[in-house]
């Protein structure tokens, strides 16, 4: 009985004191300066729309880097379509992709990327303006080219070079795309 009394005692004061303890710690002053007009961190986003490229049709994209600032890492993921009656193509290309600044611009950079791109392609002979092979499956890309992007947000325009691997070789392909950095 003696050693019951005893257990519950102890218990009862180490609750009580870790409840103190804990309370202690919340109410300490805290003594790290901070720089109160610092600015939140933005990660910059662009939708645009592009005609060829990676996504070998007409195509919407998202991209975003990984960090801050409109420069270095990012990625790039989009949906296309395009039909002529005979021939169709649906596309989603995804990329990773590295901005270098011209001269330590911040509006103009050099744009290098690589991805895949899943291609659901139906074609015929008989096409009025393209003929597509018959096509189900994921494609490599790899792209290279010139990007003006406003440096607080706004139009954004892209030109690249962007050739296509797939089962039967390479197709060289080109892209031109406009949209919106935000």
């Amino acid at each position: 009985m003696k050693n019951t009394i005893t257990l519950k005692a102890i218990l009862l004061i180490l609750f009580v004191s870790i409840r103190f303890c804990a309370q202690a710690q919340s109410l300490e002053e805290d003594t790290v300066k901070r720089d109160t007009v610092a600015k939140p961190v933005s990660k910059p986003k662009t939708v645009f729309l592009e005609v060829g490229g990676a996504g070998l049709a007409l195509t919407v994209n998202f991209d975003k880097r990984f960090g801050a600032g409109a420069d270095k890492w990012g990625y790039r993921v989009g949906a296309g379509y395009y039909n002529t009656g005979s021939n169709s193509v649906f596309s989603v290309p995804l990329q990773i992709n590295y901005l270098y600044g011209i001269n330590h611009s911040t509006t103009s950079f050099i744009e290098a990327a690589a991805g895949t791109t899943f291609l659901n392609s139906k074609g015929s002979p008989n096409g009025t303006f393209f003929e597509f092979d018959n096509i189900t499956g994921f494609c490599g890309n790899a792209s290279i080219g010139y990007r003006f992007q406003q440096e607080n947000g706004g139009i954004n325009f892209r030109i690249v070079f962007d050739p296509i691997i797939y089962d039967e070789g390479i197709l060289f392909e080109g892209g031109l795309s406009i949209g919106y950095t935000f």
